[in-house]
């Protein structure tokens, strides 16, 4: 028996399959932005999903921390003081600018207890592992 299958049908979901492909993709990659980057360490402790982020020099007003579910979005911005160079002065090295790091997490956290703090230039943020509750329905027999 020959079964005729439309090809446009065929098509689309095969489009629809990359799709979903590509985005799991997408989840485990950071996709570089028009910044530089940081190292950070991510690792579980507990109950916590713990992200440790090198950034010296930087004061706590300089970074901004955004939690999302899946992912730590973490900026900081150095600006430049402008003044005189007086007389004597050689060499100037240490760098102002924009930093920024998108952090997807290995699975989903509750942001509403994310904490933070800042200590000799280490960042720390901790955030507590989202539990899923098992949902379902209770069946009663007849």
């Amino acid at each position: 028996m020959f079964w005729w299958t439309d090809p446009l049908e065929e098509f689309l979901e095969e489009l629809e399959r990359m799709r979903r492909r590509f985005r799991r993709l997408l989840r485990r990659i950071e996709i570089p932005e028009m910044y530089e980057s940081f190292p950070v360490d991510v690792f579980e402790e507990n109950d916590e999903i713990v992200i440790r982020a090198d950034l010296p020099g930087f004061k706590k007003n300089e970074i901004q921390v955004r939690v999302l579910e899946n992912a730590i979005d973490i900026k900081a911005e150095k600006k430049e003081e402008v003044e005189e160079k007086a007389e004597g002065f050689y060499k100037a090295e240490r760098k102002y600018g924009k930093l920024r790091r998108i952090i997807p997490l290995p699975l989903p956290v509750d942001s509403e207890s994310a904490k933070a703090k800042l200590e000799n230039g280490v960042l720390e943020i901790r955030v507590k592992k989202k539990i899923k509750e098992r949902k379902g329905k209770e069946v009663k027999i007849e």
